[in-house]
């Protein structure tokens, strides 16, 4: 692709030739890009551009890890490092105290910020999704090369705000699981949720556009009982666009005496087709 391409029509490149800017910057390493940003505006509008990240990263292969911070002023938020521990970039988080007013009209923060913590949940993608222990149905998707966070929605989806028991829990409930996958025929990102309200688990899908997202929406609940947890303990990886859950033997076996699942099998779900698979059986004991 033509350096010139890349760079915003309406931006200057000062006393250097348009395409020998962008030619520099396509060779900076990103650590240093990511303070290039505030020089000034052409600049940040050039280095945040989709053509110029695509770019970028082809030139740049060295894989980049994500990770939960926690600094000594109990801020938070998620770090890009390399795979020599190095911090390429650091993203707080957009996140405020949860306050309330009194009836004196004063404001305090009922669940401030430093009590709250961010689990990133392991995908290999361009976009990173991550849980905060203090909100149950919260899920957050950030793109680490504009530093943009999406929050998406904290409510069920419409065909299951109308069901009798999550009604007769005020909507709320507990992730149980989820994750991040790319649909491989169409480069979509979605986003599945298993979340639990009155010991059901629930399945609920959302698709991501760019900087947009649409609605939950409901789908059939896992074939039994998957494996819960939060963060770090998730038990489930996407591969190809198919997620693949851990499911829990040893909960159904408990409630009803019968073993009608043997340990280490696996639930699939397709992306794409937004359905359930077939059971997969685990590897032998």
């Amino acid at each position: 692709m033509a350096s010139s391409q890349l760079l915003p029509a309406a931006s200057s490149s000062g006393d250097l030739p348009r395409d020998a800017l962008v030619e520099i910057l396509l060779r900076i390493p990103a650590k240093e890009l990511c303070r290039l940003h505030t020089v000034c505006p052409s600049w940040r509008a050039l280095t945040s551009s989709p053509l110029f990240v695509a770019e970028h990263k082809s030139r740049h292969t060295a894989p980049l890890l994500a990770v939960a911070y926690r600094d000594q002023d109990m801020a938070n938020g998620v770090d890009i490092v390399d795979l020599s521990g190095n911090i390429v970039r650091r993203i707080p988080s957009i996140e405020s105290d949860i306050v309330v007013e009194d009836e004196s009209g004063h404001v305090f923060a009922v669940i401030p910020t430093s009590r709250d913590s961010i689990s990133v949940l392991r995908a290999c993608l361009d976009l990173i999704c991550f849980t905060r222990e203090l909100y149950p149905l919260g899920l957050w998707v950030l793109n680490p090369a504009t530093g943009v966070t999406l929050v998406l929605p904290q409510c069920h989806s419409e065909e299951l705000a109308h069901d009798d028991e999550i009604q007769a829990n005020y909507g709320r409930g507990q992730v149980e699981s989820c994750a991040l996958g790319q649909v491989s025929s169409t480069g979509e990102y979605k986003v599945i949720r298993i979340a639990s309200v009155g010991g059901r688990q629930l399945c609920e899908v959302i698709t991501l556009d760019g900087a947009n997202y649409g609605k939950w929406r409901g789908k059939q609940s896992p074939p039994a009982l998957i494996c819960a947890g939060r963060g770090e303990h998730m038990r489930c990886a996407v591969v190809d666009g198919v997620v693949y859950f851990l499911m829990d033997f040893y909960s159904t076996y408990f409630n009803t005496g019968v073993l009608t699942i043997e340990p280490g099998s696996i639930a699939s779900f397709n992306l794409e087709t937004e359905e359930w698979m077939g059971t997969l059986r685990g590897p032998a004991p």
